[in-house]
């Protein structure tokens, strides 16, 4: 992770609710214990099956959403992803965030400090919402599935970092459609991103998944 200067203490409370998003993605790599394997039932592996399908077939999405903390905070404004690799949420005023992923990197943006931090997209828990090719067999394991009427849960972490944490993945059924997911931290907190009028399968424009830095002769900013 690069940054272009230490952080600032701030009481700005929508700032606070935008960065919890990043700041989740931070206390996975180090805090958050173990997680196993699910045994899967045949109706698990039935269900598990159609999400592969379901999300493969969505090649790019746009949607608004709504971020929440557990302490009742929310925030909101665009959300963009297309595959591989690329992921946007730009924050609605006066949030000043922008977070985008530009393919191997995601970049956090406050414009208000003129801050920029830097982390690999794979080292985030929604890397995998972005792999080129979905599958629960391969890298991305299953915890959980649970079963609500008209819902599915499904808890994920990746095998590769077994100790970065879990992402719940929450869908409506019947039919099929991403809704939300969730990120734990290491102290069990919850950070939930809420999907509305999704769009899915757009041509959209590169631009928006490539962040020009506001100082790019800083001596803590690498390309691209």
């Amino acid at each position: 992770m690069r940054f272009r200067r230490l952080f600032r203490p701030r009481s700005d409370y929508l700032f606070g609710i935008a960065s919890s998003l990043f700041a989740a993605f931070l206390f996975f790599a180090a805090l958050t214990p173990a997680t196993a394997r699910a045994e899967l039932s045949d109706q698990d592996r039935a269900d598990l099956a159609r999400v592969e399908v379901f999300l493969n077939g969505i090649r790019s999405l746009q949607a608004r959403f709504t971020q929440l903390s557990e302490a009742g905070g929310i925030a909101e404004g665009d959300f963009y992803m297309q595959r591989p690799g690329r992921l946007r949420f730009e924050y609605a005023p006066p949030s000043p965030i922008l977070i985008v992923a530009t393919g191997r990197t995601l970049i956090f943006y406050d414009a208000e400090l003129g801050q920029v931090s830097r982390l690999a997209l794979s080292a985030t828990p929604l890397g995998f919402l972005v792999a080129d090719n979905f599958s629960f067999s391969g890298d991305f394991q299953v915890e959980s599935v649970e079963r609500q009427p008209g819902a599915l849960f499904i808890k994920v972490f990746d095998t590769r970092r077994p100790n970065e944490g879990s992402v719940i993945m929450v869908f409506a059924d019947q039919p099929l459609q991403l809704r939300q997911w969730q990120i734990l931290d290491a102290q069990g907190k919850r950070t939930t991103i809420a999907l509305f009028n999704v769009r899915t399968n757009l041509a959209l424009d590169a631009e928006l998944f490539r962040f020009v830095d506001p100082d790019p002769f800083g001596p803590l900013a690498p390309p691209d």
